[in-house]
């Protein structure tokens, strides 16, 4: 009966682990990731046969730091969101939407299967 314990533990983090974020997709033979720059990102598209189909600038995100005086400091970052094509291994290729902060690659959407 001990057994039951490990059983249910195990059902209960491998369900956790199907709703984590995508924190990388494949393009090709390389994986972009999310921390990577836009230009990293340029690089892998191109060189795998991907294309940023369309690119859209929502504003700006601000953020606060902190010197080592304490005073406050307020910067904002662009954002900018491209909505891309990659080659998946399966020989369908797939569209994501990709949110970059300033030039560094925050957010990975859910893949989509493109016409």
């Amino acid at each position: 009966m001990k057994k039951l314990p490990i059983y249910v533990f195990l059902m209960i983090l491998l369900s956790g682990l199907g709703a984590n974020p995508a924190i990388a997709l494949r393009c090709g033979n390389n994986l972009i990731r999310e921390g990577d720059s836009a230009s990293e990102v340029r690089i892998i598209l191109k060189n795998n046969g991907g294309e940023i189909i369309e690119k859209t600038h929502s504003g700006a995100r601000g953020s606060k730091a902190v010197n080592s005086k304490t005073k406050v400091h307020s910067a904002s970052h662009s954002v900018e969101k491209w909505f891309v094509r990659a080659p998946s291994g399966y020989g369908r290729p797939y569209c994501y939407e990709l949110t970059f902060v300033g030039s560094i690659l925050e957010e990975i959407g859910t893949g989509i299967e493109c016409k």
